[in-house]
């Protein structure tokens, strides 16, 4: 039996998801992330790997809603479920059922700027306060690239904030 959530009729079924520490399953039913939940446990026991429970969610989303559930029981009896009120974090980018456009910008644009302003209070010279910036601070933003709606006002507003931080 092939587990997975095929998203088009001639497309290939989508089990996982797997970067780095990072994983999702993907079921059309309960009963599928049951099993696919229930592999990930065979395996990661066989190889010893442990997994951070604390950080696990669930969530069932039919035609495109959130729907409610009793969530997946593990062997050992810990109930995982959905939170309704928290949004799951996947490489770093709060998501549930679509992107939190709105929340991961003010995360990003806090940790940005208190990364220019720690650079900023070593007073270096020129060349190397640019060189901190770009591999430090501008990697934040870039790594939403492409993921986070991002408007060229906000891009311009960061832009600002960021002169202004170096002309004080």
């Amino acid at each position: 039996m092939k587990l997975g959530y095929q998203t088009a009729r001639d497309a290939e079924k989508i089990s996982h998801l797997l970067y780095m520490d990072d994983l999702k399953l993907y079921g059309k039913s309960e009963i599928e992330i049951q099993s696919l939940t229930n592999t990930v446990r065979v395996f990661s026991t066989d190889i010893s790997l442990q997994l951070g429970m604390e950080k696990c969610a669930t969530v069932s989303i039919k035609r495109g809603k959130i729907t409610t559930y009793d969530g997946i029981e593990m062997p050992n009896g810990q109930l995982i479920k959905y939170n309704q009120n928290e949004a799951c974090k996947y490489l770093g980018i709060l998501q549930l059922d679509n992107i939190k456009h709105g929340e991961v910008k003010t995360i990003v644009r806090r940790e940005y700027t208190n990364r220019v302003r720690k650079i900023l209070k070593y007073k270096l010279n020129g060349g190397n306060t640019i060189k901190a910036m770009n591999t430090w601070a501008i990697p934040v933003i870039r790594y939403t690239a492409g993921i986070v709606n991002w408007t060229q006002s906000d891009l311009d507003i960061l832009d600002r904030k960021t002169r202004k931080l170096m002309t004080m």
